[in-house]
C-alpha cells in the first residue's frame, strides 16, 4: 500500500504547471499556433499527403481569366520562366482529392512558405490570408472540401514591395511564389493542438527532466507520453487527463544523456491521444537534453561548458528553383556543414525548413534561427527604400511579432536551436523592442541576438542578449563594421560575429583574373579563428556565406555572387578545404621539423578545440609506407593545450600522415608531418657551351634559340616544339583602387616602351640587356640564356605604387603548351588532390564546359564555364580560356613546369619557395607564364587579409627557369 501511494503521489507531481514562462499566450500579431503533424490517425490510411508537384499558374488579374500554365511546386515562379512583378497578384491552382477516410475528421492544408503575401480559396471560397514568406501556416478546409471528392485550391500570391524580410531585394529578383512544401493533413476532430517540450538539467548535468505542455481541442480523453533513450530503451511514461486549456507534465530522467553538437544524443518522445482507451492519433518528437546560458565572463555555455561557435550563414538555395529547398538538399547541407567542421549555422535571414532543423538535431549543429526581417532603415536601394523604415511603424508591428511567434511556435522543440535572432542589419526601433520583450515572455531558455546592436545602445536601449558585430578585422587589430569589437570582445555582452571572413564574390575582376583568390582567402579564415579562440567573451562567428548566391534564371544569371564555400550545385569549392582546416577542433601547431631526422620522437604541439570532447576519445590514424594503424592520443581536456609524441623510427622517407576522426566518423583534420631539410630543385650544369650559331640562332643539342639583336621575334625551341615565343618582360600589375571595398579592375603591364635592348654572347651564354618603361615604371632587366637550358632573368623596377597585385616577370609561351605540374609549400600541410592550390599536382588547360542550368559533373577546379562572372547565359560567353586549376596561381613554388601533353619539351621554373607562378591567357589569345616575387589580393576587404603594401618604390628580383 505504501509503495502504491508513493507512485500515485509521484504521478500527481508529474501533472502540474511548469514555469510561468510556459503558461503564456505564445502567438502574437493575430497568428494561430500550428497543431503538430500526426504520424498516424486512427481510421486514416495516410495522415499526411504531399501536394508538391505539378500545379498551374496564371498571371491574369482575375482567377477566371487568362491562361493557366504548368509550374513546379515548390519553387520560385521567376526561376521557372514566369516573371513576377511587385505588388501584382498572380494565381496558383491545383485539384486534389480529399481522402474518403477523412470523413468526420479535420482536414487542413499546411503551407511551409509562400512569398510573400498569400490568399487561399478552396472550391471558390476564401479561407484565409497570410503575411510572410518563410513561416509555416495552415488552412482548415474541413468546411469547404468533402471527403472522397475532388477539390480545387487557388492560392493568390503577391510579392509585396513592403515585405519586411526584403528577400526579393537581396536576391536581386522577385522571388514570389510557393517556395516550400505543401501538405494535406488529416487529424481527428479532437486532436492535439499544441505540443511543446522543454528540457531541464540539474546543476552537474547528470539528471534531467522533460517538461511537456499540450493543448487538446474537442472532447475529453488522455494524452499518453512515453520517453525513450537514445539507445531505444523506455525511460518513463506519463498520462495526462485532457482538460480545458493548457496541460502540463514532467518526466524525470535520473541518468540523462545530454545533447551537444559533438554528441547529438536524441531521446524519442512518443505521444498518443486516447479516447475511451483507444488511440486516435500518434505523434513523435525528438528531444535533446541541453542547457544554454550566458555566464559572468560573457561566455556562452552549453551544459555548463564554454562553447565556441564556428560556422557559416546559410540561405535556401536551389540551382534551378531559387529560394527553395527540399529534404534531400537540407540533409546534404548539414552533412556538408559537418564535413567543413561547422558546429554552427545561422539561418540567414529567415527561418529554415523543418527538415533542416531535424538534420541539425540529428547530426549536431548549433543553430541561430533568424526571423525574416532584414535591412530595416538601411539603404535597400531604389523602390525598396520606400518601405524600408518600418522599425517604429505600428502598421507593421503585427508582421514583426506575427512571423516571430510563428517561427518560435513551430521550432521551439529543437535541441539544435540555441539562440533566436530578431533581425538582420537593421536600425533600432520600437518594433524590435516589442519583438525582444515578447520573446522573453515566451522562451527564457535561449538568448536573443540582433544586428545592429549599437543603434539600440546609443539610445540607451537593449533588445538583445548577445552583441552581434559583422566583419571583424582578421587579426583582431581593429574593430568590426559596427564598432563594437573592442579587443575582440564587448565589455558587457558576449560577442558573436555572425558574419565574418566574407568569401570573395564582389571581386569579379580579381576572380576572373586569378581563381587562387579562393584559396588565398583561407589564411584570413584561419587567422580569424586562431586569434579569437582563447578570448573568453568572443563566442565565435559565421562565415558569409555557406552557399553561392547565384540564381541561374532562364533568361539571366543574377544574385549577390559566388560567396559560398560550396556552389549552388553543392560542389565544394577551394574555400571548403580552407574552412575545414581553419575550423578543425584538433589544431596541430607545427607540422615541419627541418632539424629532425628519422628515428627522432617529434613533439607535436596540439590544441584541443572541442568544447565537450577529450582528445583521447578522438580516433587518429597514422598512415606511413602505405599502411594505416590507430595512433592513441593523449588525455587533453577541451580548450586545453598538449603534445602528441610521434615516433619516426622505422618509417621510410621523411613524412607521415595523421588523420583525425570525431566520434561520429567525420574527418576533422589531417596533417602531413615532415622532418629533415627541404630538398630544393637542382640547377643544370652551368659550364656548357653553345655548339654553334646560325644567323641569329644558337644551338646546344636539340635546344635552339633565335635571338635577334632587337629582341623582336626571340624564340626558344626544344626539338620541333616551340616553348618560349618572345622576350620575357617585367610585370608590375596593380589594382585601379587598392582600397576598394568590393571590386576593382586591374592595370596590367604592357610591352617595354622606349626600349633599349642589347644582345651579347660569350659562347656559354646569350644575354639580353633591356631598359625602358613599362607603363610609367622605369625598368631594367637582363635575360641570360645558358647553353645548359637555364634561363635567368634579373630585373629592377622603379616608381612602383604602394599597392600591387603582382611584381615579377611574365614569359610569352607557345599557345600549344597545355599542361602544368607543380610542387609548392602550401599554407596547409595537406590538400585534396583536386584542389586548385594543392601542394603538388598536374592540370591541363582544357577543362569541362557545362551548358547553362545543367548540373556540372566535374570538380569545380576543372570548370571552364562561369556564367555569373561572365554575366551571360550564353555558353560561348560564359566559357573561360582555360580551367580554373590551370589559371590559378600556385604560391610558394619549388618548381612549376609547363609542357604540352605527351610531347617532349618543357619549361620548368625553379625556386626556393618564395615565388609564385600562374598561367594567363590575354584578350588576344596569347599565353603567358607569370612568375612573381610578390603578389597580393587587394579588394578582398571585409576584414580579410589582402596583402602588404610595398615598402619601397624600387624593387628587384631574379627568376630562373629551365628549358628541358
Amino acid at each position: 500500500m505504501i509503495k502504491r501511494k508513493s507512485m500515485a503521489l509521484g504521478m500527481l507531481c508529474c501533472i502540474q504547471a511548469l514555469l510561468p514562462a510556459m503558461a503564456q499566450d505564445y502567438m502574437a500579431g493575430g497568428r494561430v499556433s500550428l497543431a503538430p503533424v500526426p504520424q498516424q490517425v486512427s481510421g486514416v490510411k495516410q495522415a499526411v499527403t504531399s501536394l508538391n508537384g505539378e500545379w498551374e499558374i496564371n498571371f491574369s488579374s482575375r482567377i477566371s481569366a487568362g491562361v493557366w500554365r504548368k509550374i513546379k511546386v515548390p519553387g520560385e515562379a521567376a526561376m521557372q520562366g514566369f516573371p513576377v512583378q511587385h505588388d501584382t497578384a498572380f494565381f496558383y491552382r491545383r485539384q486534389f482529392t480529399v481522402p474518403a477516410d477523412a470523413a468526420g475528421k479535420q482536414t487542413a492544408i499546411r503551407f511551409n512558405g509562400v512569398y510573400s503575401y498569400a490568399k487561399v480559396y478552396v472550391n471558390g471560397t476564401f479561407v484565409r490570408d497570410h503575411f510572410g514568406g518563410f513561416t509555416a501556416w495552415e488552412c482548415d478546409i474541413t468546411p469547404y472540401a468533402q471527403p472522397g471528392k475532388t477539390a480545387e485550391i487557388v492560392v493568390e500570391v503577391t510579392d509585396r514591395l513592403d515585405e519586411i524580410s526584403f528577400a526579393s531585394g537581396y536576391a536581386h529578383h522577385t522571388i514570389g511564389g510557393i517556395l516550400r512544401n505543401v501538405d494535406l493533413i488529416v487529424r481527428p476532430k479532437t486532436h492535439i493542438a499544441r505540443l511543446y517540450t522543454r528540457t531541464l538539467l540539474n546543476h552537474n548535468y547528470t539528471a534531467g527532466e522533460l517538461q511537456i505542455e499540450t493543448v487538446v481541442t474537442g472532447a475529453a480523453g488522455t494524452v499518453s507520453c512515453t520517453l525513450y533513450s537514445p539507445d531505444g530503451k523506455k525511460v518513463s511514461a506519463v498520462n495526462i487527463p485532457v482538460t480545458t486549456g493548457a496541460m502540463h507534465a514532467k518526466i524525470p530522467v535520473p541518468q540523462v544523456i545530454t545533447w551537444t553538437a559533438e554528441r547529438p544524443q536524441l531521446y524519442r518522445l512518443e505521444v498518443k491521444l486516447l479516447q475511451s482507451g483507444k488511440t486516435i492519433a500518434q505523434h513523435k518528437e525528438h528531444v535533446g537534453f541541453r542547457d544554454v546560458r550566458i555566464d559572468g565572463r560573457r561566455q556562452l555555455l552549453v551544459n555548463g561548458q564554454p562553447v565556441k561557435l564556428r560556422g557559416a550563414c546559410r540561405h535556401d538555395m536551389h540551382p534551378l528553383l531559387g529560394r527553395s529547398t527540399n529534404r534531400q538538399q537540407d540533409s546534404l547541407d548539414v552533412i556538408l556543414a559537418k564535413g567543413a567542421n561547422f558546429n554552427f549555422i545561422r539561418t540567414s535571414h529567415y527561418p529554415p525548413s523543418k527538415d533542416f532543423l531535424e538534420f541539425c538535431d540529428r547530426y549536431g549543429i548549433y543553430v541561430q534561427e533568424e526571423t525574416a526581417i532584414c535591412f530595416v532603415a538601411q539603404d535597400r536601394g531604389g523602390l525598396y527604400n520606400k518601405y524600408g523604415s518600418s522599425q517604429n511603424d505600428t502598421a507593421f508591428t503585427s508582421r514583426y511579432l506575427g512571423q516571430l511567434s510563428e517561427m518560435i511556435d513551430r521550432d521551439r522543440n529543437h535541441a539544435s536551436i540555441i539562440m533566436w535572432s530578431i533581425g538582420n542589419e537593421s536600425s533600432y526601433g520600437t518594433n524590435f523592442q516589442k519583438e525582444y520583450d515578447f520573446l522573453k515572455t515566451i522562451d527564457t531558455t535561449r538568448p536573443v541576438s540582433w544586428s545592429w546592436p549599437w543603434t539600440a545602445l546609443k539610445e540607451g536601449k537593449r533588445c538583445f542578449d548577445i552583441a552581434v558585430g559583422h566583419y571583424p578585422v582578421y587579426d583582431g587589430k581593429g574593430s568590426d563594421m559596427g564598432g563594437i569589437d573592442k579587443n575582440m570582445e564587448h565589455p558587457d555582452y558576449p560577442l558573436l560575429s555572425d558574419e565574418w571572413a566574407h568569401v570573395a564574390c564582389y571581386n569579379t575582376d580579381l576572380l576572373r583574373y586569378d581563381p587562387n583568390t579562393k584559396d588565398y582567402w583561407g589564411r584570413s579564415m584561419d587567422t580569424t579563428w586562431l586569434v579569437r579562440f582563447d578570448v573568453p567573451g568572443n563566442i565565435g562567428g559565421a562565415i558569409w556565406g555557406m552557399i553561392d548566391e547565384t540564381f541561374h534564371m532562364p533568361e539571366k544569371v543574377t544574385g549577390y555572387g559566388p560567396w559560398g564555400i560550396v556552389d549552388v550545385w553543392r560542389r565544394p569549392k577551394a574555400e571548403y578545404w580552407n574552412t575545414m582546416k581553419a575550423y578543425s577542433p584538433v589544431r596541430i601547431g607545427q607540422t615541419s621539423f627541418p632539424q629532425a631526422k628519422t628515428g627522432d620522437v617529434l613533439q607535436l604541439p596540439v590544441k584541443n578545440r572541442f568544447d565537450h570532447t577529450n582528445l583521447a576519445s578522438v580516433t587518429c590514424k597514422l598512415i606511413v609506407d602505405g599502411k594505416t594503424k590507430n595512433y592513441p592520443l593523449p588525455d587533453i581536456a577541451p580548450h586545453a593545450n598538449g603534445v602528441i609524441s610521434l615516433q619516426t623510427a622505422g618509417i621510410r622517407g621523411n613524412s607521415a600522415l595523421l588523420k583525425f576522426y570525431d566520434q561520429n566518423g567525420f574527418l576533422i583534420e589531417e596533417e602531413r608531418i615532415s622532418w629533415g631539410p627541404v630538398v630544393l630543385p637542382v640547377l643544370p650544369a652551368a659550364k656548357v657551351k653553345w655548339a654553334g650559331t646560325s644567323g641569329d640562332g644558337y644551338q646546344s643539342g636539340n635546344l635552339q634559340i633565335i635571338a635577334p639583336q632587337n629582341g623582336a621575334g626571340m624564340k626558344i625551341r626544344k626539338g620541333n616544339q616551340e616553348l618560349v615565343s618572345g622576350l620575357p618582360e617585367v610585370m608590375v600589375n596593380r589594382p585601379v583602387d587598392g582600397n576598394a571595398f568590393k571590386n576593382t579592375a586591374g592595370i596590367f603591364s604592357g610591352p617595354l616602351e622606349a626600349a633599349n635592348i642589347k644582345v651579347t654572347s660569350n659562347g656559354e651564354t646569350v644575354q639580353y640587356t633591356c631598359s625602358g618603361n613599362i607603363g610609367k615604371y622605369p625598368v631594367s632587366y637582363t635575360v641570360t640564356l645558358h647553353a645548359s637550358g637555364l634561363v635567368e632573368v634579373q630585373y629592377e623596377a622603379d616608381s612602383i605604387p604602394r599597392q600591387t597585385w603582382e611584381i615579377g616577370i611574365k614569359i610569352p609561351v607557345s599557345t600549344a603548351l597545355d599542361q602544368i605540374s607543380w610542387n609548392r609549400k602550401g599554407y596547409w600541410s595537406t590538400y585534396p588532390a583536386e584542389h586548385l592550390s594543392a601542394a603538388e599536382g598536374t592540370a591541363v588547360k582544357t577543362g569541362k564546359v557545362t551548358a547553362y542550368r545543367e548540373r556540372p559533373l566535374n570538380d569545380i577546379a576543372q570548370d571552364m564555364t562561369d556564367y555569373y562572372l561572365a554575366k551571360s547565359n550564353d555558353v560561348k560567353a560564359g566559357t573561360t580560356e582555360a580551367s580554373e586549376i590551370y589559371r590559378a596561381r600556385k604560391e610558394h613554388i619549388y618548381h612549376f613546369t609547363l609542357s604540352k601533353q605527351n610531347k617532349p619539351g618543357k619549361i620548368r621554373v625553379i625556386s626556393d619557395g618564395s615565388q609564385s607562378a600562374k598561367m594567363q591567357i590575354d584578350a588576344q589569345g596569347r599565353q603567358w607564364l607569370q612568375v612573381a616575387d610578390k603578389w597580393d589580393y587587394w579588394s578582398l576587404s571585409w576584414g580579410n587579409f589582402q596583402g602588404t603594401r610595398n615598402k619601397s618604390r624600387k624593387v628587384s628580383g631574379t627568376i630562373k627557369f629551365i628549358i628541358e
